[in-house]
């Protein structure tokens, strides 16, 4: 059976996250709002700005999110659709930051992932397939916006890329599927963040506002192994509800694939969309020890950059704050291949995170 996103409305209401934007003017509780109206602006060129994802009335507004209570029948202002078929290529940038679109972070080679890139995000394999007419828009959106950028199309096998385009066959699974390991896989060049390295989603997200000309609303999201399109915003609590996937005593909510992904502590919290899946990790499954390490190096052999991470690992976990800088955590992509590798469970990423976050705030 080939692979669906499915609608997902089972919600009352929306928190749109702000992240740094400035409301409108006008923009205030009780205000009735059609999907798609801009509703505050980033000052960052960079960042795309924030609209209502669904028709209602502004409930509240603070620091952190505008919430929106649903009501079909309400209407503001609606948007207006941008032909950006119209649009010369060095406009672009700001009309895709009006339709609520960040800048692409382009490099040379621009590279097309078809690649899901980490266990637990679900939707490529669909966007690529029921919806390859829109990704492949977001391709040619994405061109635009690069003239004179070569474009490498990175797949798992032949015939995955359109006929004529350059492409390069990835082998292994994660962590080979990551943006940055698939730069270094094409370029040669290590860059922690994979710039340049654009999967189904991002693609998605362009090829929507190319055919459409409206706002970002609604973005493709994995929950718990089913991918739905969900509106910008919904509220983690109302998808796990949903989903059956209420946390009890001990679980984790996890925000992300299944490997990197983070902890989601407010469940209230609406998702911006750069959200991609949510987790419930049970108690009973959550790994990470703190047995003492067996000094096997399976750690070291597993690391995709051959870093000798076996070293620090080797440290009880209270050194790890404590110790100097070893060059070792400049190079990591957080990857976690050294703690999926690690027979005795040690909890390697979460160390590696806290030592990085140490290092940000240490004089």
């Amino acid at each position: 059976m080939a692979e669906v996103i499915k609608d997902w409305d089972a919600y009352d209401r929306v928190a749109v996250p702000l992240a740094g934007a400035l409301p409108l003017k006008g923009v205030k509780p009780g205000r009735p709002v059609s999907s798609g109206e801009a509703l505050a602006r980033r000052p960052d060129p960079r960042r795309g700005d924030v609209h209502a994802s669904i028709n209602g009335l502004i409930e509240e507004i603070n620091e952190f999110e505008i919430i929106i209570r649903r009501d079909d029948e309400a209407v503001g202002e609606p948007p207006q659709p941008v032909d950006l078929a119209a649009v010369p290529a060095n406009e672009l940038p700001p009309r895709l930051k009006e339709l609520g679109l960040d800048a692409p972070r382009t490099d040379e080679p621009v590279i097309i992932s078809t690649l899901a890139s980490e266990p637990g995000l679900n939707f490529a394999p669909a966007l690529w397939g029921e919806h390859r007419e829109t990704v492949l828009a977001g391709v040619n959106l994405l061109a635009r916006l690069c003239p004179g950028h070569k474009i490498t199309w990175a797949v798992r096998q032949p015939g995955e890329a359109p006929e004529g385009a350059e492409t390069v066959i990835i082998k292994g699974a994660y962590p080979h599927t990551l943006p940055s390991l698939i730069k270094r896989a094409i370029t040669g060049r290590n860059d922690a963040n994979g710039a340049g390295v654009f999967g189904a989603r991002e693609l998605h997200l362009l090829g929507r506002a190319a055919r459409t000309g409206r706002p970002v609303t609604r973005m493709a999201l994995t929950l718990g192994g089913v991918s739905y399109f969900v509106p910008v915003g919904t509220r983690a609590i109302d998808l796990l509800t949903f989903a059956n996937l209420g946390p009890g005593c001990g679980d984790a909510v996890i925000l992300g694939g299944l490997v990197r992904g983070r902890g989601l502590a407010r469940l209230e919290r609406g998702l911006d969309k750069t959200a991609e899946a949510l987790h419930l990790a049970r108690r009973a499954d959550l790994g990470g020890s703190l047995q003492p390490c067996r000094a096997c190096g399976q750690c070291a052999r597993a690391c995709p950059l051959g870093l000798p991470v076996d070293l620090p690992a080797a440290r009880p976990p209270e050194e790890w704050l404590a110790a100097p800088p070893d060059g070792i955590l400049d190079a990591c992509l957080l990857c976690g291949a050294c703690a999926l590798a690690c027979p005795a469970q040690r909890p390697l990423m979460s160390l590696v995170r806290l030592r990085a976050k140490a290092a940000m705030v240490t004089p």
